[in-house]
């Protein structure tokens, strides 16, 4: 009669259950994975799948009982490193989405929101717009593969056991708010089109006072704001495919053991 023990049987579960709780982690935060458009049943479908192609080439685990305080801390940490890796992506898309914000503020399209279902929140129509244009950048040069590889790689550069430096935490913080450089920095070319727009609008005012900037003013900044935008585009594509490398580079540098 075939018979397992119970550190055979926590052998097992340690084998499957640590990596996946890190591939669980990315699928939570990475945009692409975590999109609610895929059902959860194929997240977790997939998940498994990595899981078990990972499984055999993963270093040596520690022993540790996967039913103790040690093991539960583990999979927590497990979790955390996955849910860094997809931030790091997050952020780009964020600081893209920051980006259409604030051109349609100054477009005059504040208003023009709707309903997204990745967020489930009201979103800006020119920061809905960027997103698809920075995602489909993103597929374009197999991102969603680069990223499923440094996760691969992730488990070469930080075996799992190994210890979260200190100040990851804090590097983390620091990307975070590179999304609010990046949301300026993209939207540079067409805040500065308009913005010049608006002093000249301002100019024509004031030498004119019976000209009714509401007529006028809203018309062309939007027309003018539209086809700054339209020129921008083709700079927009290497400047995001950048801030991907960025990303990854970051990803890779953050996950190297200590």
């Amino acid at each position: 009669m075939l018979t397992f023990s119970d550190t055979q049987i926590s052998a097992f579960l340690a084998y499957f259950l640590w990596p996946f709780a890190r591939i669980v982690g990315l699928m939570l935060s990475e945009p692409l994975l975590s999109s609610r458009s895929i059902p959860r049943r194929y997240k977790a479908g997939f998940a498994l799948m990595l899981t078990l192609l990972l499984a055999p080439i993963l270093p040596p685990l520690p022993a540790i009982p996967v039913l103790s305080a040690a093991g539960t801390l583990l999979v927590i940490q497990q979790l955390l490193i996955g849910i860094i890796m997809g931030m790091a992506m997050r952020i780009v898309i964020t600081g893209v989405e920051m980006a259409g914000f604030l051109m349609g503020t100054q477009m005059g399209l504040g208003f023009a929101m709707f309903f997204d279902p990745q967020h489930s929140s009201q979103v800006p129509a020119v920061s809905r717009v960027l997103t698809v244009f920075a995602t489909l950048i993103f597929l374009s040069f197999d991102g969603h593969h680069v990223l499923i590889s440094a996760l691969a790689d992730s488990f070469q550069t930080f075996p799992i056991g190994t210890s979260l430096r200190v100040d990851s935490l804090r590097e983390v913080a620091i990307w975070g708010g590179k999304l609010f450089t990046w949301g300026i920095w993209l939207s540079l070319p067409v805040v500065g089109c308009l913005l010049v727009v608006n002093l000249a609008i301002g100019v024509m005012t004031r030498a004119s006072p019976q000209f009714n900037i509401f007529t006028f003013g809203f018309p062309l900044t939007l027309m003018i704001g539209f086809f700054a935008l339209y020129l921008a585009l083709p700079l927009l594509e290497p400047a995001v495919s950048q801030i991907y490398r960025e990303a990854f580079e970051f990803i890779a540098a953050l996950l190297k053991a200590p």
